[in-house]
């Protein structure tokens, strides 16, 4: 995320008036509304609109279709409308111009949101519309992704965490017989393939805050300093210094390169790279790319010296707008009770290329699929443990996270030195955190 993309640094005036605009601009289309989206038509029906995330061709955007009509095949006093559109994006504007929608999904990004004081919280629906169950059924993490100070204003549809996939044909040709289970262990397999087969690339790393902060907590670092309130950060730990320098001896090794997600993937499906970093919501792409021509394998990442390994788990949730009826919202708590119910999150599971977010819904899932869809088993057990996190939400992460984002990139490339960098890094999160930046 760009630092100017925050929405509480921008005027409510401005907010207003781009709203505005945007409404007016639909409705000349013949996309508007005049009216809040969810109303009840004159035959009782609550009818409730959904803005959903998933584009509408990819595996997840398809599945969630057809999980909503068969929702409405079968609920004959509500009716789901679905619009496929950047929730994450659009819902505030809309709710400033009195257009947004009942429901929507949108990305953890959501501190915004709530700073806007944008979301009614599912609290007054549980044990009621939504199942008591639904707490002990969802991984931990995910159970908590999204609850501020007790209360859930977003509850997650699905998850994302990050995993390894390589190609075994490679590793066979090097002599490696299992995967890396510590940092130590994937380095010497990643200097290993440079040695044997140089016309390779031995990994390939996302230079992401959710891909540097994992293998920092399994280190035993944490991201904000214990005891703080979340009001300053940790990054001059061992921890992070260990961690930080791990990747960067690796980088100047030329055992690893810094991508994005496309490229990594085409490069692990053109054969000319070993070990792809990635999250399991690509892990289809990935075997997509590869197409069949060489067997590719995932594991997890890699345990660090605390003995266990750490991960993150991201993705679309479902929140409650604004401006709506109760009747509205306990439709909509009815849906979402209802996509998390064991059946549809087996189905999830299944077909959307992402792994169901209630254990429930994963132990109904056949065992030969499971076997023949080794990344959505190494997905679940790591949302299962319990040193897997929720991302962060709160507004001021966004700005810690760019940080990071760039500090990592910088360090390990060598445009700044660990000590330096880690040291900006710390100074600018700690202002952000403390609202003291300059912005």
């Amino acid at each position: 995320m760009h630092l100017h993309q925050f929405s509480r640094f921008k005027s409510n005036r401005l907010m207003l008036t781009a709203a505005a605009t945007t409404a007016a601009a639909l409705t000349l289309a013949g996309c508007g509304s005049t009216q809040a989206q969810g109303v009840k038509s004159s035959s009782g029906v609550e009818t409730v609109t959904l803005w959903e995330s998933h584009p509408s061709q990819t595996p997840a955007g398809k599945t969630m279709s057809a999980l909503v009509n068969k929702f409405n095949s079968t609920h004959h006093s509500i009716h789901v409308d679905l619009v496929v559109t950047k929730a994450s994006h659009k819902a505030l504007g809309a709710l400033a111009a009195g257009d947004a929608p009942v429901l929507a999904e949108i990305s953890h990004y959501d501190g915004n949101f709530l700073a806007a004081h944008a979301l009614e919280s599912w609290n007054p629906y549980m044990g009621h519309e939504i199942s008591s169950s639904l707490k002990q059924s969802m991984y931990p993490a995910v159970w908590h992704n999204g609850e501020v100070n007790g209360q859930h204003y977003r509850l997650q549809a699905d998850a994302k965490v990050s995993q390894l996939t390589y190609n075994k044909a490679i590793f066979a040709k090097v002599g490696i017989s299992h995967v890396p289970t510590t940092w130590t262990q994937l380095a010497q397999d990643v200097a290993l393939i440079k040695a044997k087969d140089p016309g390779v690339i031995p990994l390939a790393w996302k230079d992401s805050s959710a891909h540097i902060l994992p293998p920092m907590l399994s280190n035993g670092g944490h991201i904000y300093k214990p005891g703080s309130n979340q009001k300053a950060a940790d990054f001059l730990s061992s921890a992070a210094r260990s961690t930080f320098s791990y990747f960067r001896t690796l980088y100047q090794n030329k055992e690893m390169i810094f991508a994005h997600g496309t490229q990594i993937r085409a490069d692990l499906g053109s054969g000319k790279l070993a070990i792809a970093d990635g999250t399991s919501a690509g892990y289809d792409k990935a075997l997509a790319a590869v197409g069949g021509k060489f067997p590719v394998g995932v594991f997890p990442y890699p345990q660090g010296s605390t003995g266990h390994p750490s991960n993150l788990v991201q993705g679309l949730g479902f929140v409650l707008m604004k401006g709506h009826s109760s009747a509205q919202y306990k439709a909509a708590a009815t849906l979402v009770n209802w996509f998390f119910s064991p059946s549809q999150q087996t189905y999830w599971g299944e077909n959307s290329g992402d792994p169901p977010v209630t254990s429930a819904g994963y132990q109904q899932i056949p065992s030969s699929f499971l076997s023949s869809h080794p990344g959505l088993v190494v997905a679940s057990k790591i949302m299962n443990s319990p040193y897997t996190i929720s991302r962060p939400i709160p507004d001021s992460y966004k700005e810690v996270q760019a940080s990071l984002d760039t500090q990592f990139f910088n360090i390990v490339t060598g445009r700044e030195t660990l000590s330096k960098g880690l040291s900006t890094l710390e100074q600018q999160a700690n202002g952000y955190l403390s609202g003291k930046s300059a912005l």
